[in-house]
């Protein structure tokens, strides 16, 4: 557990040197100009457990799995849980969570989203947005992710 938590104060520290903003004219930053991605963008996932195109690159698996998980404009998770809880680092674009019998949540870069153990929960992309978060899933050696249906359009359309 030391070490999981070592990783994740890690990659905090990371996160907050690297999304500090430096003071740059505006005119050198073209509007439509994409910012880099913090870690690789990693490898599409298959569609049983996801809709729309995301990708994942794990960076850590020994026991607490750390991932980072892109999601296109509407690409999201099914509905799952995780034993073990979960945290959500937002680290770019804007995207949505939502927990079973809540309503949907706007999230966007520098969230973090707390999710408990067992709590059944979606979360992507926007219908016109992509979002880039770091998972980080608690024991998931032993207590792999619960996956279950796809998260319907009714519920994916924010209201």
């Amino acid at each position: 557990m030391k070490k999981a938590n070592a990783v994740i104060l890690g990659l905090i520290g990371i996160l907050i040197c690297s999304c500090q903003e430096s003071k740059v004219e505006s005119s050198e930053i073209a509007s439509s100009e994409k910012s880099e991605m913090l870690f690789e963008k990693g490898h599409k996932v298959p569609n049983d457990k996801f809709v729309g195109n995301v990708y994942q690159a794990i960076l850590s698996d020994e026991g607490t799995r750390v991932s980072n998980v892109t999601f296109e404009p509407n690409g999201r998770t099914n509905w799952h849980n995780h034993p073990g809880g979960q945290t959500l680092l937002v680290t770019d674009g804007v995207g949505y969570h939502q927990e079973e019998g809540k309503p949907v949540q706007i999230i966007k870069k520098g969230d973090v989203i707390k999710i408990g153990k067992n709590v059944k929960h979606w979360h992507g992309g926007t219908a016109d947005q992509a979002m880039t978060h770091i998972a980080v899933s608690i024991d998931h050696e032993k207590n792999p992710s619960q996956w279950f249906e796809p998260v319907s359009e009714e519920e994916y359309k924010v209201k």
